[in-house]
């Protein structure tokens, strides 16, 4: 039975000090609840203000003209966001919306430029929290451009049950409260394909399907399918 506790990750110093000094501050915005399906920004908002994810959970996206969507990342507790307002540019370049539901933090752009300058270190933490973005993008990349879809939902099935996912009572399942399209959406492929291979996934006992729900028969089994897909390719690659 999967406990109804969303997994936390251990907090970061940038999270501990933005919860105990900043969101405190007169001109931050307390955004609760913020309920699934809401709208925080869109592509050429402008980019007057950071966010702070306290709990729940926002994807950052992109939609083409025909209605197509692309998830870039799944923002987790204890995360900043909307950190184009660093750049300068006036309008915003992606989307964000509210997958689940928690509570949100709007920070104006000057207030949070101020709080850092203040802070000896805030600016590292900043910077580290940027960098690990970055290299989340730089594999996201190479996946979409070396592995094929099944090896795609296995690593996120593995990295999403660890950072979350719902822990189940005997501690091996991880529930992951997203759908088989919000999945495909993330890992770059089609609904249809994303389902056939998630059902064939599951007939192997590595996941099961529930509604707005995947979850996750246990961590080591699904890394190490993914292990053993990367070293067959290898295989037949030589």
């Amino acid at each position: 039975m999967i406990a109804p506790t969303l997994m936390m990750s251990t907090p970061t110093a940038l999270a501990t000090l933005i919860r105990s000094e900043l969101v405190h501050q007169e001109t931050v915005t307390r955004y609760a609840p913020a309920r699934r399906f809401a709208s925080l920004f869109t592509e050429a908002s402008p980019s007057d203000s950071f966010y702070f994810l306290d709990s729940g959970l926002v994807k950052i996206f992109k939609r083409g003209e025909d209605g197509k969507e692309i998830i870039v990342r799944i923002v987790a507790p204890g995360e900043i966001f909307g950190e184009q307002a660093l750049t300068g540019e006036e309008g915003r370049k992606v989307s964000a919306e509210i997958l689940q539901e928690g509570l949100i933090y709007v920070i104006p752009k000057a207030a949070f430029l101020s709080f850092c300058d203040s802070h000896p270190g805030a600016w590292r933490l900043v910077a580290e929290a940027l960098g690990t973005r970055l290299r989340e993008l730089e594999k996201k990349v190479e996946l979409l451009c070396l592995q094929d879809v099944e090896y795609r939902i296995l690593y996120y099935l593995g990295e999403l049950a660890s950072t979350l996912g719902h822990r189940g009572d005997s501690g091996n399942e991880y529930a992951i409260p997203l759908s088989q399209s919000e999945l495909a959406s993330l890992i770059g492929a089609t609904r249809e394909t994303t389902s056939t291979t998630l059902n064939a996934l599951a007939r192997r006992g590595l996941v099961r399907l529930g509604r707005r729900m995947l979850i996750v028969s246990s961590l080591e089994s699904v890394r190490g399918a993914a292990n053993e897909r990367t070293a067959r390719a290898a295989n037949g690659a030589a």
